[in-house]
């Protein structure tokens, strides 16, 4: 019997293919003993490798962190909104967010350093107190800071600004990323934020028209935007200028917020979700579990097995999908089960502690009145 609640599908519909998108855009990056260009894809492989970067490139490669921030933003305000008054509510995200860090540097010591876990930990930490703030002024700092964002880019891009050096490896890694890393993402959580407190996912048949306009605006401009680069690593065209490079890093952010939208656009849709998507929504469910379990993956293959040395970008991606195919499977089988993920119990133990359930209760939807209220 499954003892597992019932959930909105469009949130973990979302998770579930973000971890897709994430276990095909880490992949590769663990080919070893070739040269690389754009995103660490080999430009000495054969035609199908080429291939398979240039679509990547296009709808894979970086779309997964503005994905996993819009849905990280919007995690926190459904956490929030179950709590019964602000400084409970505020105190609940702080520790979850601690805990995140936590987690996140263990995974990153032990299993993957590019872990991310610790960044959005992170960044829930500096913006707990946004969760209040009205709907203007989270648009306008979402707004202000892309304007900031931008710039940054550019100019980095151009080389006014220098970023290169040598950086620590392990640990130190880690730790770098995810203090730098927060400002690439701040603007997809501000905006799940947003999200989440008028229901889009939650409630996307209130929606259909806005995620629609979403889902076709942001992937769209994500392939326009990514294309030129992308045939340049399919080493279809030789070369690219410098404003196109930029436009690919630009991109990101529209098709990530763009593939939430499609999720939840679908869900709208769906009447009664089929096997797959019940599948891929269960993974979902289960992120954090599964996002550990890419990296144990990586580590069992890649690390120990020396696949890396071995293989090419194409094969590096069956790797990554079939990675992701398990997880599918092992998340169905958990979900006809009625078994929870165990790093999403253990994550909740540390939130709330041991607590007593009362027959029959369940906690409130998302927003509570006070939240509600407090950021009218």
């Amino acid at each position: 019997m499954n003892t597992v609640s019932k959930r909105s599908l469009a949130p973990d519909l979302a998770r579930g293919l973000m971890l897709m998108l994430i276990a095909l855009s880490h992949a590769h990056q663990f080919i070893r003993g070739h040269p690389t260009t754009h995103r660490n894809y080999p430009t000495d492989g054969d035609s199908l490798d080429l291939a398979v970067a240039g679509v990547q490139m296009v709808f894979v490669d970086g779309q997964p962190l503005p994905l996993f921030a819009a849905l990280f933003g919007y995690g926190l305000v459904q956490l929030a909104g179950r709590q019964p008054t602000w400084p409970a509510a505020r105190w609940t995200v702080v520790k979850r967010c601690f805990w995140m860090i936590v987690l996140g540097g263990l995974h990153a010591h032990f299993l993957f350093e590019a872990d991310i876990l610790g960044t959005y930990g992170l960044l829930g930490l500096v913006l707990v107190g946004t969760m209040v703030w009205r709907d203007r002024s989270l648009l306008a700092l979402a707004g202000g800071w892309m304007v900031v964002y931008l710039a940054y880019v550019v100019l980095s891009a151009f080389r006014v600004i220098k970023v290169d050096g040598v950086f620590p490896e392990g640990i130190a890694t880690w730790a770098l990323h995810s203090v730098a890393w927060p400002a690439a993402v701040l603007v997809p959580v501000v905006l799940g934020m947003w999200a989440a407190r008028h229901k889009m996912l939650m409630e996307p048949d209130r929606h259909v028209r806005f995620l629609r306009n979403v889902a076709i605006g942001g992937i769209g401009f994500m392939i326009v935007g990514s294309l030129p680069l992308a045939l340049t690593v399919a080493q279809v065209l030789p070369g690219v200028p410098m404003p196109l490079v930029v436009l690919h890093t630009v991109s990101v952010l529209p098709g990530g917020l763009g593939y939430a939208a499609l999720m939840g656009w679908i869900s709208a849709r769906v009447k009664k979700p089929n096997l797959l998507m019940v599948a891929i929504a269960a993974t979902g469910e289960r992120s954090l579990t599964n996002y550990v379990l890419q990296s144990v993956s990586w580590t069992l293959v890649f690390t120990i097995g020396g696949l890396g040395y071995r293989i090419g970008v194409a094969e590096a991606s069956l790797v990554g999908l079939l990675t992701w195919l398990a997880t599918v499977v092992l998340s169905l089988g958990m979900h006809l089960a009625g078994i929870r993920g165990p790093l999403e119990v253990l994550l909740r133990f540390l939130t709330y502690g041991r607590r007593k359930k009362k027959p029959g209760a369940r906690p409130p939807l998302p927003p509570a009145p006070v939240l509600a209220q407090q950021s009218r």
